[in-house]
């Protein structure tokens, strides 16, 4: 209680404290307890202390924030970019195919494509690469069934047929992870780096029609990574292959790079198409960019 000499002088002294720039609060017992605020923005609230620590707690360090956060995060900040990049409107082979095929097959001008696709080197090169895994495959599957016994009776010669023509196929799988795996590398630098010019180059390798998709940066590193696995699972197969006698080879180990090998793109196919990037989008700022 503070002592003043009449009544006047004790309502002045209350407004005075009511009205003073430095807060009190007083506990049940009559006991004062100074609160020193930070902020003169606005009045203390008499609600319970504790709540104003959420707001400190919402400020957490980013070497404190979980993996996941991290990742999503980042996910957000690279969509905020590509929003504003307009989309290619160049579809090329596929559209063109597609409209082959939207009622009914036109053979003459699936033909005209084919020749086209065949003149170029890199095509011929692919078209030869597939006829060789499909006849060394036929050949293994044949041998492994039984079904060449009677061309091969003793078991000796079915098992140099099978080495060879497993060997034909790692060597096949093997030199077209070598081709590609550099062009994965490319693109997984231009998703890192995710400019202007590394976004449409993207779309029109991972996107179908070129055009924006929601989330696409996470979508395509998620079937880029994939892709990598595939290559590196292929190039650990290679080495057991390559590195053991057939007798000595560790079954398991050719097992789980095989499956690995074979999973790991058939699920980015998979993924490809679930995801948006095998979806048709239509976006206002490619609306705006043809107009």
């Amino acid at each position: 209680m503070i002592p003043t000499s009449n009544g006047e002088d004790l309502m002045e002294v209350q407004e005075d404290l009511a009205s003073s720039s430095t807060p009190y609060a007083y506990t049940a017992n009559g006991n004062g307890a100074l609160q020193i605020s930070t902020s003169r923005k606005g009045p203390l609230s008499d609600e319970n202390p504790r709540r104003g620590n959420t707001g400190r707690l919402s400020i957490i360090p980013s070497n404190l924030a979980s993996p996941s956060a991290k990742v999503q995060h980042i996910a957000e900040e690279k969509d905020e970019i590509p929003q504003s990049v307009p989309s290619s409107s160049s579809q090329g082979f596929q559209k063109r195919f597609s409209g082959i095929l939207a009622k009914k097959i036109n053979w003459e001008s699936l033909m005209k494509i084919g020749k086209e696709w065949i003149k170029k080197p890199l095509n011929m090169v692919l078209f030869l690469w597939m006829s060789c895994v499909a006849v060394s495959g036929a050949i293994l599957f044949l041998v492994m069934t039984g079904m060449l016994n009677g061309a091969l009776p003793k078991k000796s010669q079915r098992d140099t047929w099978n080495e060879v023509n497993n060997q034909i196929l790692n060597a096949l799988f093997t030199l077209m992870c070598l081709y590609q795996h550099p062009m994965l590398f490319d693109h997984l630098v231009l998703l890192c780096r995710w400019k202007p010019k590394d976004i449409s180059a993207l779309r029109n390798i991972y996107c179908k029609n070129g055009t924006y998709k929601p989330n696409e940066w996470a979508h395509m590193m998620v079937v880029v990574v994939l892709f990598h696995v595939s290559c590196f699972a292929q190039y650990a197969s290679c080495s057991l292959n390559l590195g053991y006698e057939r007798s000595n080879r560790p079954a398991a180990g050719v097992v789980i790079c095989l499956s690995v090998g074979i999973a790991a793109p058939a699920i980015a196919f998979v993924y490809y198409i679930l995801s948006p990037l095998g979806k048709e989008y239509v976006s206002g700022v490619d609306e705006e960019a043809q107009i």
